[in-house]
């Protein structure tokens, strides 16, 4: 028994001398990591060689590097030559220090010069403020969107036989459904004889085109003045609100005159929203009136 137990504690001693032993190492090399500085390089060890070929102009062995001339100075500081940029082109100085050009050609340097990127622009066409749709507005329906026919002659110099008054003002009407406005195109064109057949189709479509854009110029008169009228209840409304406000934070308000002007303010504001919603339809006519006479330029196209 004596020697099985002289073996067991020989080797929980070297398994706890081993154990000690390791520890030390960590502590003592995590105590001389934290002590190095490692944002410095490390030293390079005596006759360590770098792999690779030498760098190329790097200096020999105990030289020191060529110094760098030192830059001349200009003979126009930057600042002064874009201060006289700015005062012979019309440039404005930014808030950054830059120059902001205005003319065609921008001062870059000594003797060099490039244009004006921003030279082409041009400000836009003041808009229609009045104009309430999100449809752009196109004042008139020009020939070459509905019409890739013949020539067409001008509205005025037209002769319109009775049947073709009759016909235009049957199909331009906007409750006659689209398909059977067609059809009496077609029956009408194909019923002439063939020698006249252009002729009288390009003077028929001429005057309907006058007729949708007759049309179509009124209604977009209405509109504008519809949001012109919107636009002076939307001031008013705010207007409205900003006294009732006020009324309603005062404490010796008269009650019949705050609930007076709640009343007010809610019927104008419904009158308001109402117009605002049938708004959507009334701007679609406009694109109504171009589809249809597209849809009947095609159909006289058709016919020839």
């Amino acid at each position: 028994m004596l020697p099985t137990d002289d073996k067991r504690r020989s080797r929980l001693t070297a398994t706890f001398v081993s154990t000690a032993a390791m520890a030390l190492v960590l502590t003592f090399g995590s105590a001389h990591a934290q002590s190095r500085d490692e944002s410095q390089p490390r030293e390079i060890p005596e006759g360590f060689v770098l792999p690779g070929p030498p760098p190329v102009n790097a200096p020999e062995a105990g030289e020191t590097a060529p110094e760098q001339p030192e830059a001349s100075e200009p003979a126009d500081p930057p600042a002064a030559a874009a201060g006289e940029s700015g005062q012979n082109s019309g440039s404005g100085v930014t808030s950054a220090g830059g120059v902001t050009p205005q003319g065609q050609n921008t001062v870059v340097g000594t003797g060099q010069t490039t244009t004006n990127p921003m030279a082409f622009a041009t400000a836009p066409e003041p808009g229609t403020t009045n104009w309430p749709c999100v449809q752009r507005k196109v004042d008139v329906i020009s020939t070459a969107q509905v019409w890739a026919g013949p020539s067409l002659p001008e509205p005025d110099s037209v002769e319109l036989t009775a049947d073709m008054r009759e016909l235009i003002d049957t199909v331009a009407a906007r409750r006659l459904p689209l398909s059977e406005a067609e059809a009496m195109v077609k029956e009408f064109l194909d019923s002439l004889p063939e020698a006249e057949r252009e002729a009288k189709a390009t003077a028929l479509f001429s005057a309907l085109l006058d007729r949708f854009n007759t049309e179509r110029s009124q209604i977009m008169r209405g509109i504008e003045r519809y949001g012109a009228k919107q636009k002076a209840l939307a001031a008013k409304l705010r207007e409205m609100s900003v006294e009732f406000g006020t009324l309603q934070r005062n404490p010796t308000a008269n009650p019949t005159q705050l609930d007076e002007a709640r009343q007010a303010l809610l019927w104008d504001k419904r009158i308001f929203d109402e117009r605002r919603q049938s708004l959507t339809y009334v701007c679609e006519v406009p694109t109504l009136i171009e589809q249809r006479a597209f849809a009947l330029g095609r159909a006289v196209q058709r016919a020839l």
